[in-house]
This record gives C-alpha cells, structure tokens and sequence, in this order.
C-alpha cells in the first residue's frame, strides 16, 4: 500500500517538475529580418538621400560658436571702453509712468523689467 502511493505521488509530480527544465532548442532555428526605419510615403533611397542631405547641411552650421543661446559675455573692461566710445549704454530701471504714458514703448523695456 505504502509503495502505490509513493508511485501515485512520483506520478502526480512529474509534469510540476517537467516544468521546470529549459526548452530544447536542438530543432529550432531563429529567423530575425530586420528592417530599418523609413518614413511612409518614402521610399528607402529617398530617405537615405534626405538623411543625407540634413546630415551635409548640420555639418554646415557651427553651432557652438556663440555660446549658449548666442549670448557672448564680454569682460568688464571692454563694457568700460564701449561705454567710452558710446557704444553701451547702463540700463537703469524704468519708470512705469514713462511706459504708462506711452513716453517709452514697452517693447523697449528691458525683459527683466516688464
């Protein structure tokens, strides 16, 4: 008795443990196509030949050359000497009554003042 339910329990156990082994990857062969982006309504020589061109055009440009944003700082030794020149003016803070008035428009006033 005790040796039948040693084999009903072996046997019930068998698929659970069945489970746990890899798959056999003996027969199986793997077939991956792969196929690269291209826009629709293009065709793949048509995208090759734009991606070229904006490629072209980007080596063109020098984007670095002004800094962030295009903003360029200049020492203050060189603000000194323009405002000598009268190149540069101090922007003082601007009465609000000017720009109420209409007296300074306020496309003129500085960004950090509006």
């Amino acid at each position: 008795m005790a040796l039948s339910k040693q084999v009903l329990l072996c046997l019930a156990l068998l698929p659970a443990a069945s489970a746990l082994v890899p798959p056999s990857t003996a027969g199986a062969t793997s077939r991956t196509v792969l196929h690269g982006y291209v826009p629709s309504g293009m065709d793949p020589a048509a995208y090759e030949r734009l991606k070229k061109k904006e490629l072209d055009d980007k080596k063109k440009k020098n984007f670095g050359a002004g800094g962030a944003r295009g903003f360029e700082s200049r020492s203050m030794q060189s603000f000194q000497a323009a405002l000598e020149r009268g190149e540069a003016t101090h922007l003082f803070p601007v009465d609000p009554s000017k720009v109420r008035s209409g007296e300074i428009a306020l496309k003129d006033v500085p960004y950090m003042q509006r």
